[in-house]
């Protein structure tokens, strides 16, 4: 968790100079026109990579003839739906309203999920390894050299748009590269039918819930996109780049993590529950205040790292930041469901969700609500999903709610404190110092904050567990008495 963590945050800190200077040296229509064309092509590299990670981690016994007939599985899926894909782009094109110039983007950026499907069984290996500090330097390494260094590159070089679409690739396959270098496996694929569709089966699985996630997560850039335009969807894409996107990365960083650790006690009971139960409560007392911190400071975040010239984006910040919230907490039910093999569950949840958005979205486009309330669709639906799978995992966890329901009343209680204190530091600043001043204040409030929980939140239970864990160096906790500690470990040894 620490790695996955590391890596996570090592690459939003470097993110926000790169958000910075691609703003500056691209249009609003060219970070559009890319968002467009990923959500385009990721609507077949679901299926394309075939699951592989998840069915190599997941699996109980894995031996070598395993291995290779992934390999051959990966590469089949791969080249096969990029073929597909490459022939139907120019009518998908038609269907989201999209520019010709569309076309060759999504068949530029198609590249990446060969490359992946090809690399996903290294990655495989790796995670079920537990191989994470590998796994965080491949992957901080290759958003360094491969997306930033390249996309920046290309954007000075005056490439626009297209610098985005070397960067991706660029990143995709310098990840993939390390991953089949280190992961040490057979790389000889084989060609066996019935091995292949032993080891393809659960990840088509997974593929098909990926892709109901895939529509629900991707949906509102079509939506806005089409029903908007362009710029409007630039606006959108960069408010998701300050609000939801640095949670949503460290969710994913997190799913990594959780799917092979459920995994391996999915047939313990109590030891899930516990496993659950104590993630979410750490999870939620940390990202809950985070995403506050993002809606509180959204005003002065957008001037100082994109300019004056995206204020649109501020007004989409607050509700963006509840959904990325959402998001990371989302992945623990989630990953729950796969490491135990209710994949047609969490598909139920998935459809669930994508028909609430549509619901909402059909209603805010004939009220005529504009972009606000399509973002506001899109939370009521991640809403409705979360509570889908708090219902569904009080069942699956006998005893779990209780728990939850306290961690969730403590980490909204610090979270709310920490944006009215942010939120009042916005509005005493506001026109009296520069932006970058204001921004400065309010991180400085947050963070004093953030320390005063650290220190003497120890009562809370996403503090206690993460104590236990060891997660907290014992230093940074609140002051303690020796000789009641003692006693109290004395009473709980009897």
């Amino acid at each position: 968790m620490r790695w996955t963590l590391l890596g996570a945050v090592t690459s939003l800190v470097v993110q926000v100079p790169y958000a910075a200077a691609m703003s500056r040296l691209l249009e609003p229509s060219d970070f559009g026109l890319v968002g467009l064309g990923i959500f385009m092509i990721r609507f077949v590299s679901y299926f394309a990579q075939g699951g592989l990670n998840s069915a190599v981690t997941q699996r109980a016994v894995l031996e070598a003839r395993d291995v290779r007939a992934a390999v051959a599985f990966g590469i089949a899926m791969g080249v096969g739906v990029y073929a597909v894909a490459w022939a139907i782009t120019p009518l998908a094109v038609q269907v989201v309203n999209g520019p010709p110039k569309l076309i060759a983007v999504c068949r530029g950026l198609g590249l990446t999920f060969v490359i992946s499907a090809i690399g996903s069984t290294a990655t495989g290996l790796l995670r079920r390894a537990m191989r994470y500090r590998t796994i965080a330097l491949l992957e901080f390494g290759s958003y360094l050299f491969g997306y930033c260094g390249l996309g920046v590159t290309s954007a000075v070089m005056g490439c626009g748009v297209w610098s985005l679409v070397y960067a991706s690739v660029a990143q995709c396959a310098l990840m993939a590269l390390g991953s089949c270098a280190l992961a040490g496996h057979d790389l000889r694929p084989l060609f066996d039918l019935r091995a292949m569709k032993e080891v393809g089966l659960f990840g088509v699985k997974v593929s098909f819930v990926g892709f109901l996630e895939f529509l629900t997560l991707g949906g509102d850039n079509v939506l806005i996109g089409r029903y908007a335009g362009m710029e409007m969807l630039g606006y959108y894409n960069r408010a998701w780049l300050l609000a939801a996107l640095p949670l949503h990365q460290v969710a994913m960083s997190l799913n990594k993590v959780l799917l092979p650790a459920f995994s391996s006690i999915q047939a313990q009971g109590a030891r899930l529950k516990s496993a659950y139960t104590d993630s979410v409560a750490m999870t939620t007392l940390l990202f809950l205040p985070m995403g506050a911190v993002i809606a509180a400071s959204s005003t002065n975040a957008i001037h100082v790292v994109l300019g004056a010239d995206w204020a649109i984006a501020a007004h989409l910040v607050p509700p963006l930041a509840v959904v990325g919230t959402l998001n990371v907490i989302t992945y623990f039910p989630a990953a729950v469901a796969e490491a135990t093999g209710r994949v047609w569950q969490k598909a139920a949840i998935e459809s669930l969700h994508l028909i609430t958005l549509l619901a909402g979205a059909g209603v805010v486009m004939l009220s005529g609500a504009g972009i606000l309330g399509l973002v506001t669709a899109v939370l009521v639906s991640r809403l409705v999903q979360h509570a889908a799978y708090i219902v569904w995992i009080g069942r699956v966890l006998p005893g779990s709610l209780r728990q939850l329901a306290i961690a969730y009343a403590q980490s909204s209680a610090v979270a709310l404190v920490i944006w009215s204190a942010v939120t009042t530091v916005g509005h005493l600043t506001a026109g009296t110092v520069p932006a970058l001043a204001a921004l400065a204040a309010q991180l400085i409030t947050a963070a004093l904050l953030g320390v005063l929980v650290l220190v003497y939140g120890r009562t809370l239970t996403g503090m206690r567990v993460a104590h236990q864990r060891a997660l907290i160096p014992s230093v940074l906790g609140s002051p303690r008495h020796p000789r009641k500690e003692l006693t109290n470990a004395v009473h709980r040894k009897e």
